[in-house]
């Protein structure tokens, strides 16, 4: 019977065999999986290796590069296909073009720093179908930019920053750059003029040369970037008047920044009319003459900063509706007169405001109820009456080293006040005891002043303080045991009052030099020599 059996299976073994054979034949070709080649199949082709002329280029480069702590060359081991691998590159996947090379030194933690040394070699205007340069923070690229880039006519965006480029800014380079929309070569050492010819590359969309040691006035051919977005000339030794063509037609202007340099003149008028202005810095400049009246009209203004410059008349009153305008810098100017009253209901998005270093006249009190018109804090006044002086979001204000007067106000509690510094004025009453209430505090400074009367107990609930300075005022009495309590502080002074009494024995007030307690009445104990027995 096994026999039989056997024999059956031997005979229907080509009937089964036929039938997968037919069975196969009437399902459809398998799916070519991933990578591979097969019928029917719809996946992209194998991107194409790079082209031997761009890895040549690419070779020429980190031929000029003598010293790489970043690391980044070293993974340009001369393989053959330097998009794959080679970090910083990126290629075309159909023609194998290098478009991109950007390198950028890795952050290390301070002092030390990741660097390239050498020069920038000129095969890299071999990469003529580069769209995208950017060398960053490398620390020691020197010399100068070499003029065969002027053949990447397609490159979009150049970014040379952080290094020792030296000479002068090519024009006749950087004008052949026909595509060119974003331009940096901030942080080097170019020296000379800036370069007319870049009013020839009407597809600029950003510029910054900022911290080099460029001179000179603004090019007048400037006026013909339009598409101009950013501009950045910041740290540098420019001078002359501030163009009124940035104003007249570089309407699409959203930062200017002209800082740290030695413009002089008057602010032109026509700044007034950019509407789309976000950042003006103008800061450490020679600019005289009065802040345009109209400068209200940059309703898109963020931050306005024009400190440390020759200016002289009162604030406008157009500034001060200004609703999206959180930075606000006019100190070390002449300013004078009283602040205007368009503050009581402007600038609700204020942070930072620094109005020190001028002439500015007023009560405190009246200032902080400027700031918010909520009433004042009474006994009865219930705890959602939070920052009834201040507005929420204020972090920093300066009104130091002006002429102002009047008594620190009462203060609600919750400000998220960060600065307060009231130095150097004519205020008079005593430190309010609900000074505690700004509880997110880290720096008091309400020296030079006449105010009178003892030192609040409740300033140790300050626990955030770290800088605080009362020296030169009419104080009396005691410095609170209390203020053993504030562990974070580091640095206090109160010399030149008509202290008595011992000075808590803690950190850091026994710590102090002894100057932050001299000219005062009878302070004794650490660092002033021990109390006397009674």
């Amino acid at each position: 019977m096994a026999m039989q059996v056997s024999k059956k299976s031997r005979l229907a073994a080509p009937s089964a065999l036929l039938l997968l054979l037919v069975v196969a034949a009437l399902l459809p070709p398998p799916r070519a999986e991933a990578g591979h080649d097969g019928a029917g199949g719809d996946d992209e082709p194998p991107p194409t290796p790079c082209s031997p002329a761009d890895r040549a280029a690419l070779l020429g480069f980190k031929a000029g590069v003598t010293v790489d702590t970043t690391g980044i060359l070293a993974t340009w081991d001369g393989g053959d296909d330097c998009c794959g691998a080679w970090e910083g590159v990126s290629c075309d996947a159909a023609t194998g073009r290098v478009v991109a090379l950007q390198l950028e030194a890795p952050p290390l933690p301070p002092p030390r720093r990741s660097y390239m040394e050498g020069a920038l070699s000129a095969s890299l205007g071999g990469l003529e179908f580069l769209e995208t340069l950017v060398i960053r923070d490398m620390a020691r690229i020197g010399g100068a930019i070499p003029a065969s880039l002027s053949r990447l006519s397609r490159l979009k965006q150049l970014y040379l920053e952080g290094s020792m480029l030296a000479g002068g800014v090519p024009g006749s380079v950087l004008s052949g750059m026909a595509s060119l929309q974003y331009l940096s070569l901030a942080g080097n050492r170019f020296e000379g003029k800036l370069p007319p010819e870049l009013g020839s590359l009407p597809g600029l969309v950003q510029i910054n040369l900022a911290g080099n040691r460029l001179s000179g006035e603004v090019p007048p051919s400037y006026k013909n970037l339009s598409r101009l977005a950013y501009l950045d000339l910041s740290n540098n030794l420019l001078s002359g008047a501030i163009p009124a063509f940035f104003g007249q037609q570089l309407k699409s202007l959203a930062m200017l920044d002209l800082s740290n340099n030695g413009f002089s003149g008057e602010i032109p008028a026509s700044l007034c009319g950019l509407r789309n202005l976000t950042d003006l810095s103008l800061r450490h400049n020679k600019l005289t003459g009065v802040i345009p009246s109209q400068i209200g009209s940059i309703s898109s203004l963020n931050s306005l900063s024009i400190d440390s410059n020759l200016l002289v008349g009162s604030i406008p009153e157009s500034l001060f509706g200004l609703q999206k305008l959180w930075n606000l810098n006019l100190s070390r100017n002449g300013l004078s007169g009283s602040l205007p009253p368009g503050i009581r209901h402007g600038l609700p998005s204020l942070v930072s405001m620094d109005l020190s270093h001028n002439h500015l006249v007023g009560g405190i009190d009246h200032f902080f109820r400027s700031i918010s018109p909520a009433r004042r804090l009474t006994k009865n006044a219930s705890s959602d009456m939070s920052v009834i002086f201040l507005p929420r979001q204020l972090q920093h204000l300066d009104l130091s080293k002006n002429s102002i007067t009047g008594a620190l106000p009462e203060f609600g509690a919750g400000a998220s006040l960060r600065w307060l510094d009231v130095s150097g004025n004519a205020i008079g009453g005593q430190i309010p005891s609900s000074v505690w209430r700004l509880v997110g505090l880290q720096r008091l400074d309400i020296s030079r002043n006449k105010i009178r009367g003892t030192i609040p107990a409740s300033m140790a609930s300050m626990a955030s303080l770290r800088w605080l300075d009362i020296s030169g005022n009419a104080l009396v009495g005691r410095i609170p045991d209390s203020f053993a309590r504030m562990a974070r502080l580091r640095h206090a002074s109160f010399r030149g009052n008509k202290l008595c009494g011992k000075i808590p024995q803690a950190r850091p007030f026994n710590l102090l030099p002894a100057a932050a307690y001299a000219g005062n009445l009878c302070l004794c104990g650490k660092p002033l020599p021990p109390c006397r027995q009674i």
